[in-house]
């Protein structure tokens, strides 16, 4: 019968059989995926474990070595790892060292041993390191990292190897590795994959270990610092209190030295202070007396011995080795026998008293002489002294020593106070007159610091003081004006040399007071030295004054000076700078006085001149002339030139003159161009004897020479040393010295000079002329032909200028003519330059002239080439 369905039975089977065999296969699918889920599941959960065990190990592991052992334990569950081992770099000194190593082959390295990273790098762990990756054992890949020498075998070759890196921070810190020498055991990419997620998680608690490791250690190092401050600080404290009981004894001892109404009150002070510090129950004081060879015991205090006697000899006691050596002892019983071996002293005898088990003693000593000893000592054993108690004993004693020499000294301080002050009361009163003297000799000194020696006037530091005085009450108020005057005797040396230094200081005596005369009371003189002095006229109306005061000082110094028996001349050149500004300075004026002073020198003397913008561009060119004129070759740049000396009354040639001359440029400077450069530079006497020279080497050219007139320095009359090379020059040359005729002129001479005069003698006795020239300028001309062994007279171009038109001119020449034809000297005229002067000089008798009218001068050339002469061998 067909069922509900329409189905016959055996096809409704089928279908039911159909059916429930699909089922079953999906239910067999069904639990292959539960299994493997649930063998999932179970392998997170052994790896959760795993994780939560290594993080547990980071707070419960006491050391490293527990925490690598137990790590490689939670590896073992997870993985096989009998050969595992774990190793750190350190990038700093490029080291490896294995903290943890397992294998069964291999040999076991020392923890403590640190292995060059170079080492390890072709290795399979310096591989992992160096690349930074994981890496599992495979036989081509190994080989052929071999073939491309980047790893080599290390160790015994393994069946599989599995190693991770381990990263901190992004940096490589070491690896992890498990390796199988079984065919059994072998690693997948999942154990490479779950041993790379467990070393992140090792590598974290690997950190927090050794951060746990070091902040323990930092710890116990902070400790242990504090508990070393704190056992410092207890010492300190300790040190601290002794040294405020050793202050507080030390200040009472120095308290007791000055109140102690006795010497035992003291001792007895003494003692108890000491006991502050010591025990002293057993105490003396011991004191030599040198006199009676005896020791002295002012003050003990026995436990034993009471009956101690109070003095004795010197013997070799304990006591006497201080004294002896100086120097603080402790002496026990073993140190004791020591001494008595050696001979340093005696076995214990009666006088000495019982024999103590310990012993410190201390010299007391007074400017480096041992005057005691100060000791203390015990009988038992149960009172032990150390090294501290000598070294404060010995700080003590130094002070007690102080003390007692202080106390033993009392009375004959008292003594010697009253002594003194019986003194005192006797040298008060030559105390009195004794400051007396001495404030007169500060003022003596005051003065003298300010004041010249020999004129009285203020110096130089006086006056420069007075000078910025001025200066600011100039800046106060403006309209203040004033005027420094520098004066400069002339002659002075010529005086000095002639006459002494006696007479030299009489003329500076005389001139200073000639100057004070000229000047009111409220202006300063002072003299800066020599024959140098400058004058502050303060409030002055106008420059005019000072020129005033300088024509005034000219005239006074052109009055004769009256030495003995005999008149000298000297005069003055003054130089003026007026104060122009509020902002002068004192060096400012003091320069520009002195520089119009030099520029009234070199105008003629016996004037004055204000300073202004011109002197100052003339002492920049003078500069630049001595330069020059150092530089200058003396025969490339200095020539001669040839005046005629003609018969008035037939004008034929009769001698001529030779002048020096320098070439600068195109033009021919004159002598007294460059005179006072050549001064400066110390090259006149060097110019005169090449000057020489070249006259000479003339005469010597020619066959019958006209007398040649040289005009040389005075300079060479101060040292008979000069005049012999004078001499020299004119005998080394052949010529006949009458042939020369040496001019000197009359404004250089000194009309005293014993040394001008004996010098001129010795060139007379040469044979040569002597000519004075410039005759007439000075007022002591007549004396230098009268005393002076002159044989010729050059009268001055301003006498001559004057004699066709003077009547007083031509008497004057007609006394000198007659005078020098009595005295048999040849006399000349220079400066004619016309023909009444030639007539009115004939009409007056003078024969022989020289000047304009006798035609130009002409350059003479050297007969021969002449050696060039440097400037460095002619000075010498």
């Amino acid at each position: 019968m067909p069922t509900s369905t329409g189905m016959q039975p055996e096809a409704q089977t089928s279908a039911v059989q159909n059916t429930e065999s699909k089922e079953i296969t999906r239910l067999r699918k069904a639990v292959a995926r539960l299994q493997k889920l649930a063998l999932k599941y179970r392998q997170s959960e052994v790896v959760q474990k795993a994780l939560f065990k290594i993080s547990e190990l980071a707070s419960s592991v006491q050391n490293m070595q527990d925490f690598y052992a137990s790590v490689h334990a939670i590896i073992g569950e997870l993985m096989d790892a009998r050969n595992f081992y774990i190793c750190l770099y350190d990038q700093a000194k490029d080291t490896v060292q294995f903290v943890y190593f397992v294998d069964e082959y291999d040999d076991f390295p020392a923890l403590e041993q640190v292995i060059p990273a170079e080492m390890l790098g072709q290795g399979l762990t310096g591989y992992v390191m160096r690349t930074g990756k994981p890496f599992l054992y495979d036989i081509e890949v190994f080989e052929r990292l071999k073939e491309r020498g980047e790893i080599r075998d290390l160790g015994s070759p393994p069946v599989d190897w599995l190693g991770v890196p381990l990263r901190s921070n992004g940096q490589v810190v070491g690896a992890m590795v498990v390796q199988s020498y079984s065919e059994q055991i072998r690693y997948t990419e999942q154990d490479q994959e779950l041993l790379l997620f467990v070393s992140q998680h090792i590598v974290n608690a690997l950190d927090r270990v050794r951060q746990r490791e070091y902040m323990q250690a930092e710890i116990a190092r902070q400790t242990a610092k504090l508990r070393q401050i704190n056992d410092d600080l207890i010492n300190e404290i300790s040190v601290r209190e002794r040294a405020e009981k050793l202050t507080s004894v030390l200040f009472a001892i120095s308290e007791i030295t000055n109140t102690s109404e006795s010497m035992q009150t003291f001792y007895e002070q003494l003692y108890r202070q000491i006991g502050m510090l010591i025990n002293n129950d057993n105490f003396f004081v011991a004191l030599i007396n040198q006199d009676r060879g005896v020791l002295e015991f002012p003050y003990s205090v026995d436990a034993y011995d009471g009956n101690l006697q109070r003095e004795r000899k010197l013997a070799k006691g304990m006591t006497e080795y201080v004294i002896r050596h100086a120097q603080p002892v402790f002496i026990d019983r073993a140190k004791y026998q020591q001494l008595v071996q050696a001979g340093e002293v005696e076995d214990a005898v009666s006088y000495y008293g019982t024999h103590p088990t310990q012993w410190l003693g201390s010299p007391l000593v007074v400017e480096d002489e041992v005057i005691g000893v100060l000791s203390v000592q015990t009988y038992v054993n149960d009172i032990t002294y150390k090294q501290d108690d000598l070294e404060l004993l010995n700080f003590v004693s130094q002070h007690v020593a102080v003390a007692i020499e202080r106390r033993r000294n009392a009375d004959e301080v008292k003594r010697v106070n009253a002594y003194l002050e019986r003194k005192v009361a006797e040298r008060t009163e030559e105390l009195v007159s004794e400051i007396e003297r001495r404030k007169k000799v500060e003022e003596k000194l005051f003065y003298d610091a300010h004041h010249d020696a020999l004129t009285g006037l203020p110096n130089r530091s006086m006056f420069t003081e007075r000078l910025q005085q001025t200066l600011k009450h100039k800046k106060r108020f403006p309209h203040h004006n004033f005027a420094v005057l520098f004066v400069d005797l002339d002659r002075f040396k010529n005086i000095n040399d002639t006459l002494g230094h006696s007479a030299g200081d009489e003329f500076l005596l005389e001139a200073s007071r000639r100057i004070g005369e000229c000047i009111r009371d409220n202006d300063t003189v002072a003299r800066l030295g020599g024959d140098e002095f400058v004058i502050l006229l303060d409030m002055i109306r106008h420059i005019d004054d000072a020129r005033d005061v300088a024509s005034r000082i000219i005239e006074k110094m052109r009055l004769p000076f009256v030495f003995g028996e005999s008149e000298h001349y000297s005069g003055a050149s003054v130089g003026i700078a007026e104060c122009k500004s509020r902002n002068d300075s004192a060096e400012r004026l003091l320069r520009d006085a002195d520089a119009a002073m030099y520029q009234a020198k070199s105008m003629g003397r016996g004037r004055y001149v204000v300073f202004d913008e011109s002197i100052h561009q003339d002492l920049v060119a003078s500069l630049h002339r001595e330069t020059e004129l150092r530089h200058a070759q003396f025969d490339q740049d200095f020539v001669l030139q040839q005046f005629t000396l003609a018969d008035l009354r037939d004008n034929t040639e009769v001698a001529r003159e030779l002048q020096l001359r320098w070439q600068r440029d195109d033009s021919l400077l004159p002598a007294d161009r460059f005179n006072a450069v050549a001064d400066k530079t110390g090259m006149t006497l060097a110019l005169d004897h090449w000057m020489l020279k070249r006259c000479c080497a003339i005469l010597q050219a020619e066959d019958q020479p006209l007398p040649i007139y040289v005009g040389l320095s005075s300079k060479h009359l101060y040292k008979l040393a000069d005049v012999k090379v004078l001499i020299d020059i004119i005998t080394n040359s052949g010529v006949a010295p009458e042939s020369l005729i040496l001019e000197f002129s009359e404004t250089e001479l000194n009309d005293n000079s014993k040394r001008q005069l004996s010098c001129l003698r010795q060139l007379a006795e040469l044979g040569v002329g002597l000519a004075l020239n410039e005759f007439g300028r000075s007022a002591g001309a007549l004396q230098f032909i009268l005393n002076y062994p002159f044989t010729h007279v050059k009268l001055d171009p301003r006498f001559v200028a004057d004699i066709a038109t003077s009547q007083r001119a031509q008497v004057m020449v007609r006394n000198v003519v007659h005078l020098c034809r009595d005295l048999a000297i040849e006399i000349a005229a220079a400066g004619v330059d016309n023909h009444d002067q030639l007539q009115a000089l004939i009409h007056n008798g003078v024969n022989i002239g020289q000047g304009q009218l006798f035609g130009e001068p002409q350059q003479v050339k050297s007969p021969f080439n002449a050696q060039p002469t440097s400037k460095s061998a002619t000075r010498a």
